[in-house]
């Protein structure tokens, strides 16, 4: 028994009571000891509201104490750390907001004069900072992150080596050790982490014995940072697995020999993961998928459930398009594992469910701008306000995450050439009304004062904060205005099942294809949904993945030179799984399943484009059971060339109106005027920048031509990279939406559109094109146009042109087809830029361009999006009477906005 010690341990306990006690009033303590109980509710939200609000009313209780003020803003920065992915926003703002509580914390001089409460913030604050090291959003860069959080532990460490009580510096060493390791880890320092999580080992069992020895009736063993479920089974996993060190391995049996003692069996120490991490919210998410596939009970079930409920719940209160999009990627973590679950018990419906709730979000929240539509013709001019005022919400978020990233030396002078970039591009109009109650120019006059502003973030943020306000109250106004408006955008939330009965009964012809691919799931689930006899029939399949597939085909978009075009296509058994009496399917792939030309796919002689007669690909289901409201008339039929191209004369021969346009204004105009528009020439689409329609002396960018398709039967981009799957934020994620300049003309409000998922050699695309216009002429509808000519391809179009080839020579048949190529480049004329680079072009080879022409890179990329016999609405353009025009402005008056967007005169 170690006297001095529990003198010491006393003494110092007691002077921690004295500071506390000080000018503090006894229900600070209450309100910290309920927040803290509270916190332990993970998935209860309301328990976690409560929770944040006893710990700001202790903060605000201590405000005479500076100690007790760190120790509330400790406990905050703990709340906000650890539930970063459960509260409302996104994780890496709820992130920032602990280490600005640890911060506080740490600064706090009375806090200092205890090192183990000031170790104790220091290591949250770099355990935090090791959190953000998984959030792209974060302003630090991964490494710097990790760094961060490693330096300090350290500093956390050399503060418990002082003089402190002997079990108060084991109990806080053992944390500290215990999240060094991890980061270590993470940084791939394992013999440095093995030895810093046998020290967290060896500080808690030491610590334990000494509260044994010298003071057993005070119960330390509870009080301690550490329970010994959770270091014991992590200990051994990560020393077992990582080490060779005899020390660790001896440490390892000590572990299993004393288990049973704190009530863990041997079998609970094996089934740890040494690489399981809580801290990462899509591990947590793993966790609760394995649980419920090892024990599929109905409560293991729910608890994914619940997951997927707090997140989609978290997702609405997201600040910034990157920030949801952050919190899509762990929804449709959730809703694949729960969807592969669901496929097991042969909930198949349930599982399409579960998987199209969570895909196709922003496109289906921006297409409502084309289906819902108020009757009330005030409430439609003030929903075109609301709508403005919810993207510049967003908009003004953006701004402050991407000023995070510019040095503050720089800031103002961004935020001004981002103003004066504002101000020259002019308002585009993006609506169908003539009567406008929004202030266009009020956006770009924010970035400019912000530019001028002593805190121009802070300042952002207010304006912003303004437009939620105002987004809010406009919000219920009109749906009190326009009822129905209400239930139409209420259906709009969700999917659900008569949502499917209704998209398969008015789309009979049609087998519904949900493609699953997903992250950390090494396999292709498909969902398989028809109506058959009048009822619907729906089917789970579950095929392996071909390894590197999908990185084989980004390597090759992305036009890596060293990508591998080997691509193993037949590992899907499509006569299986079809229907045999329907040849007609849509595709509703993920962000990773869209990589795939699933018109390739299948075993020898049963490919998909050999099995059906249209392939369609959906952006969501809800496509196929709403409408587009549009108000321009659409009669023309235009074919538009970019120019710069090499087989023009080849791909246009169909129509003698084609034309080399001259202006811009000119292509917007015969868009706006088209019900079929067609374009043929260059697109580019390289992240961050938008997807673009290349011409001579401009280019036009997808939304550019956001009014002027809004209503157009189809949209034709006859174009490399006008599919491809690209997201078009700054700090994107990789999330299930329809991507691609052939989706967003959808998303606009074309009924259809084509496009290509890269860069297709030009005289495959102007053979197809020729073929597929030839085929709508004749009556053809224009997605089994458009397979057909694939197929044609495929099957005999690239022989008779390879023949062709042979019997006159590469050069006399390129004169043939009107192309100039340039010297010594027949080659790549005939196979395209991306697969000539791979090949020998010293001398011609025919086998070679064989192979390149039938190659699926050459001919499946080319995908058509939506369905031709979907619904388009015409309304007329919304004209206020005076009357009306009074009682808007009366409302807006009654409103008192604060944003200064929306007028009222």
């Amino acid at each position: 028994m170690d006297i001095k010690a529990q003198m010491d341990f006393a003494y110092y306990t007691r002077l921690q009571e004295d500071v506390i006690r000080q000018k503090v009033k006894p229900i600070y303590h209450k309100h910290i000891r309920e927040g803290i109980r509270l916190t332990d509710s993970i998935d209860d939200k309301d328990a976690l509201k409560k929770a944040l609000r006893f710990f700001e009313k202790a903060l605000a209780l201590a405000s005479k104490n500076d100690y007790t003020k760190a120790s509330a803003c400790h406990e905050l920065g703990v709340f906000y750390f650890t539930h970063f992915a459960r509260l409302p926003g996104a994780p890496h703002s709820n992130l920032n907001k602990a280490v600005s509580y640890f911060s506080r914390a740490i600064e706090s001089k009375q806090r200092q004069q205890f090192p183990d409460k000031h170790a104790s913030s220091l290591s949250q604050l770099g355990a935090t900072y090791r959190r953000a090291a998984n959030e792209h959003l974060f302003s630090l860069s991964k490494r710097d992150c990790l760094i961060k959080s490693q330096q300090l532990h350290e500093s956390a460490i050399r503060l418990l080596e002082g003089n402190i009580p002997i079990f108060i510096r084991l109990n806080q060493l053992s944390i500290v050790y215990f999240n060094l390791a991890t980061t270590l880890l993470d940084l791939e320092s394992v013999s440095e982490a093995c030895d810093a999580q046998a020290k967290a080992f060896q500080c808690f069992m030491t610590a334990i014995e000494w509260a044994r020895s010298n003071v057993p009736y005070l119960g330390l063993e509870g009080s301690m940072s550490l329970r010994p479920s959770q270091i014991l089974p992590i200990t051994f996993a990560r020393l077992s697995h990582f080490s060779k060190n005899e020390e660790h391995i001896q440490l390892c049996h000590y572990i299993e020999k004393i288990a049973p003692t704190y009530g863990l069996e041997p079998l609970d120490l094996m089934r740890v993961s040494p690489f399981a991490d809580i801290s990462n919210p899509i591990v947590e998410i793993q966790q609760l998928v394995n649980e419920a596939e090892r024990n599929s009970t109905a409560a293991n079930i729910e608890k994914i459930s619940v997951k997927l409920h707090s997140l989609m719940v978290n997702r609405q209160s997201t600040e910034t398009d990157q920030e949801s999009d952050r919190v899509s990627v762990l929804i449709q973590q959730a809703s694949s594992g729960l969807a592969r679950i669901l496929i097991k018990k042969e909930n198949y419906l349930d599982a399409f469910v579960a998987l199209e709730n969570t895909s196709g979000m922003r496109f289906c929240e921006s297409a409502s701008l084309c289906w819902l539509n108020a009757k009330n013709p005030v409430a439609q001019v003030l929903l075109d306000a609301l709508r403005k005022l919810g993207s510049t919400y967003y908009g003004l978020n953006e701004l402050v995450l991407m000023s995070g990233y510019v040095g503050k030396e720089k800031l103002h002078q961004y935020l001004a050439e981002s103003a004066h970039l504002l101000k020259s591009q002019g308002i585009p109009k993006l609506t169908n009304i003539n009567e406008h109650a929004f202030d266009e120019n009020q956006y770009a006059n924010i970035v400019e004062i912000s530019s001028q502003a002593r805190d121009p973030i802070s300042y952002l943020k207010e304006k912003a904060n303004l437009c939620l306000y105002d987004f809010i109250i406009l919000g219920e106004y009109i749906n009190r205005l326009d009822p129905d408006y209400l239930k139409d955008r209420l259906r709009t939330q969700q999917v659900t099942f008569d949502n499917i009965k209704e998209a398969v009964h008015a789309h009979p012809e049609q087998v519904l294809v949900k493609i699953d691919i997903e992250d950390h799931y090494d396999d292709a689930l498909i969902i398989v949904v028809y109506l058959q006899n009048d009822g619907i029939i729906a089917n789970g399949y579950s095929f392996k993945l071909p390894k590197n597939l999908i990185n084989n085909v980004a390597a090759f978009v992305a036009n890596n030179k060293e990508a591998s075009t080997n691509w193993d296509l037949d590992f899907i058994d499509w006569k299986k799984i079809l229907p045999s009496h329907l040849d007609k399917i849509s595709l509703l792939p993920s962000f990773f399943a869209s990589h795939i030309p699933w018109v390739a796919t299948g075993k020898a002689g049963e490919k998909l484009y050999q099995l059906v007669s249209e392939i369609n690909w959906l952006p969501s289901l809800m496509y196929l059971y709403q409408q587009v409201k549009y108000s321009d008339e659409k009669s023309l039929r235009a074919s538009i060339c970019g120019g710069d191209t090499l087989f023009e004369k080849l791909a246009v021969q169909a129509h003698s109106d084609n034309i080399v346009t001259p202006s811009m204004d000119e292509v917007v105009n015969q868009l706006t005027q088209s019900s079929v528009f067609s374009f043929y020439g260059h697109c580019e689409h390289k992240h961050p920048d938008r997807p673009s329609l290349l011409f001579k002396d401009f280019v036009i960018r997808d939304v550019e031509m956001r009014l002027g398709v809004r209503g157009s039967e189809r949209i034709e981009l006859w174009a490399c990279q006008s599919g491809s799957n690209i997201p078009l934020h700054f700090l994107p994620s990789q999330v299930n939406e329809a991507f691609g300049m052939d989706m967003r003309m959808l998303e606009y409000g074309a009924k259809t559109a084509l496009g290509s998922l890269w860069a297709v050699p030009e005289l495959v695309t102007a053979h197809i094109k020729a073929k597929y216009d030839k085929l709508v002429t004749s009556g053809f509808g224009a997605s089994e146009a458009l397979l057909s000519a694939q197929r044609w391809w495929v099957e005999s179009g690239a022989d008779d042109e390879l023949r062709k080839i042979t019997t006159i020579g590469e050069k006399e048949y390129l004169k043939k087809l009107g192309c100039h190529y340039a010297e010594k480049q027949a080659m790549k004329a005939l196979m395209g830029p991306v697969l000539a680079s791979g090949a020998n072009r010293s001398k011609f080879d025919v086998s070679v361009l064989e192979d390149s022409f039938k190659h699926p890179s050459a001919w499946s990329g080319m995908r058509f999006c939506g369905l031709s016999d979907q619904q388009n609405v015409f309304i007329p353009r919304v004209e206020l009477s005076s009357a009306q025009k009074q009682e808007m402005r009366d409302l807006i008056l009654k409103m008192n906005l604060q944003s200064g967007f929306v007028k009222n005169a």
